[in-house]
């Protein structure tokens, strides 16, 4: 249809001359070397993503792309990195060829001087999370949040569509707040445990000392504060990691205490259930805070490592906190001169740190906070730009400042992760979000410590997914996998483990105490008896397991011997191997204080293996295959199994020294389950 309002247009006659061979080859030379030119004038990202590049008509030195993302373009250079080449007005082709061939030249160099050193452990970190699409944008550490500005998911979602369509008086009151989270600017004091008379200042300065001294690995304090200035610090910005730093510092305040120096053990006792109290109080404050609260987002990095300390030492902290809450509340306070408050609150015996549900608060409120570009803010005191967390300086370097904000995040993922695996259930965050924590591999500060924790949330992953897939995939009409899939799945995370072995086999020879070969182990036992246990279900009817879950409780009581019936055998050696490499691992530990200190998570894996292995070994014994453990690395075999017994014996005096028979601690809990195994084991081979 013709457009009526343009006016009519003049046809020009064809052109009857027909070109010669000469001139066709000129016209072709010519579209080759305008091909070159518009390749040869992309930019790095641009071409990266395999995208066109235009440049800005505003920014002459950055392109569309680039300029959209907020990202440094590498048409970003000096005049005297680049001369200019005045564009060729006509002439010789042979000066227009050496022109380009000039300008290609200069765009290797520019490209090998700014070359990125760190390409080859970005490689790494890519490859450690399994079923990633390497040639997408998150696979481009270009690509990777630093946290430091609002995402482009949120300029692009409808929220903000909204929002910059309509005056703020007609935006809806949620999203007004959502999209608002502005810090106050006002001194607020705090209550806190010195306030409050639990604690006095310098009590406080001696925990958080310890603190320092044995759990700094988790939490990067500036060095070059002092403790006593660092307790003020805190105290001003979050209550709560303070109240969580003495409670851990004083985790072993009440193991091997003498029960006939009865004033000294209540005194102890109640002080810890007045910071155990304390501690529950303010961990609901903020929970609140987080998540019904707007307007306030001073001290979010306290909070988000309040909740790492808090997920990685929940199942020590809750032991404690129930143990001192068994004791009747008004023996000790008549004792102590102390009125009892009325309510449920005083009593401790309720109270659960689940480490699952307090690392996905952490993971869900990191990620949304840096969605909003919040979790970079300063704060403004007076005519004072301070730093956004005690946990940073001002005069720590942008990269420095990012490095210790990522390296939260990775420690949430690790502690989720290993959570999930251990329970069973769903991680919060998907596999986009799980990929950001090697961010850290691409920073010119990050260490070996970072890498190894790559490589275990990478391994962790694999398993995880493996689970999921293997237990909890359901198929069409509600049946789960066939026998085949089962088998598929297997073989296809055996492949996925060899990989990551083949990637961070390294780390295994590097300095001693490094748990990353725990953890291969780890999580190789949980797959294999993962895999065993679907198996059997499989095989003992050939029926799918939602028809088998009315006979489960036939077999619960004894369930894991009830698998190891039906592992084949090579699935049997590789459980006792990796079982016993965990369990002969705590030999490298020589320091019970050490060991001590150490993860609940690692201590779990250290009680989990020496169960399964003290159940393998009786079962092998019972069904007379004790031939088979001639095939285990670095076991003694005898009659009487006296090296991988003398090695569980060591695990469980670890345990013994550390809880020195308190009832109320986890690690007790561990040693006597052990030496109750142990006990059956010797009565089997006996």
């Amino acid at each position: 249809m013709t457009n009526h309002s343009e006016p009519p247009t003049k046809k020009k006659k064809p052109h009857n001359r027909k070109l010669s061979d000469v001139g066709r080859t000129s016209i072709s030379e010519n579209r080759k070397l305008a091909q070159a030119s518009r390749t040869l004038k992309a930019c790095d990202l641009c071409r990266k993503q395999k995208t066109r590049c235009f440049r800005s008509p505003e920014n002459p030195l950055s392109c569309l792309r680039c300029t959209f993302l907020n990202k440094p373009c590498s048409f970003e250079t000096t005049p005297d990195t680049i001369p200019t080449i005045p564009e060729p007005n006509g002439g010789d082709p042979t000066l227009k060829k050496l022109d380009l061939i000039y300008s290609g030249i200069n765009e290797v160099l520019r490209i090998l001087k700014h070359g990125d050193a760190a390409s080859a452990l970005r490689k790494s970190g890519q490859e450690s999370i399994p079923h990633h699409d390497h040639n997408s944008d998150q696979a481009n550490f270009e690509d990777h949040p630093t946290f430091q500005s609002p995402t482009n998911s949120l300029k692009a979602s409808p929220f903000s569509i909204v929002t910059n369509q309509v005056s703020s008086h007609e935006i809806p009151t949620p999203i007004l707040n959502l999209l608002d989270l502005s810090t106050i600017q006002t001194y607020r004091k705090h209550e806190d445990l010195i306030t409050l008379s639990i604690l006095t200042e310098q009590e406080t300065i001696e925990l958080t000392s310890n603190f320092r001294r044995n759990y700094g690995r988790w939490v990067l304090f500036p060095k070059n504060v002092d403790t006593r200035e660092l307790v003020e610090r805190i105290r001003f910005k979050s209550p709560l990691l303070l109240t969580t730093c003495c409670c851990l510092s004083l985790r072993f305040s009440l193991n091997g205490l003498d029960p006939d120096d009865v004033n000294t053990v209540s005194r102890k006792r109640n002080t810890y259930r007045q910071l155990g109290k304390q501690l529950v109080k303010e961990v609901n404050q903020s929970l609140l805070k987080y998540t019904s609260l707007k307007g306030e987002n001073d001290g979010d990095i306290e909070f988000l490592q309040s909740l790492v300390i808090l997920s990685i030492y929940s199942f020590s902290l809750t032991s404690i906190m129930n143990g001192v809450g068994n004791r009747s509340l008004e023996q000790d306070n008549q004792e102590h001169g102390v009125l009892s408050d009325d309510g449920h609150e005083n009593n401790l015996d309720n109270i659960n740190l689940d480490p699952w549900f307090l690392s996905s608060v952490g993971l869900t409120t990191f990620l949304s906070k840096s969605t909003f570009g919040k979790l970079f803010q300063k704060m403004n005191v007076g005519d004072k730009n301070l730093s956004q967390s005690i946990l940073l300086d001002n005069s720590d370097s942008n990269e420095y400042q990012t490095l210790t904000i990522l390296r939260i995040y990775n420690h949430l993922c690790l502690v989720h992760l290993s959570n999930c695996v251990f329970s069973g259930r769903m991680c919060v965050i998907d596999e986009i979000r799980l990929n950001y924590c090697t961010s850290t591999l691409g920073l010119s500060s990050s260490t070996n410590f970072d890498g190894r924790m790559i490589s275990e949330i990478g391994i962790l992953l694999i398993t995880y997914n493996f689970i999921q897939l293997n237990l909890n995939n359901s198929g069409s009409e509600g049946c789960y996998i066939s026998l085949e899939d089962c088998e598929s799945n297997f073989e296809g995370v055996r492949e996925e483990l060899r990989a990551w072995y083949d990637q961070w086999e390294y780390l295994f020879d590097q300095a001693p105490l490094q748990f990353v070969e725990l953890n291969y182990d780890f999580c190789n036992l949980v797959i294999y008896y993962s895999y065993n246990y679907q198996k059997s279900l499989l095989v003992t009817t050939g029926h799918t397991i939602s028809q088998l879950d009315e006979r489960a409780s036939l077999y619960d009581e004894n369930h894991i011997d009830f698998i190891f019936g039906f592992s084949d055998k090579d699935s049997l050696v590789k459980m006792i191997q990796h079982a016993y490499n965990v369990v002969r691992f705590v030999n490298v530990i020589e320091s019970d204080s050490y060991f001590a200190y150490l993860s609940d998570q690692v201590h779990f894996c250290f009680y989990f293996s020496g169960i399964c292995l003290i159940k393998l070994l009786r079962f092998v014994v019972e069904t007379k295959q004790t031939g088979l453990l001639a095939k285990i690395d670095h076991m003694e075999i005898s009659d009487s199994l006296d090296g991988p017994v003398g090695d569980i014996k060591v695990l469980i005096h670890k345990f013994k020294s550390v809880g020195q028979g308190n009832e109320g601690d986890v690690i007790t809990k561990y040693e006597r389950g052990l030496t109750r195994g142990l006990e059956d084991l010797e009565r089997t081979g006996s």
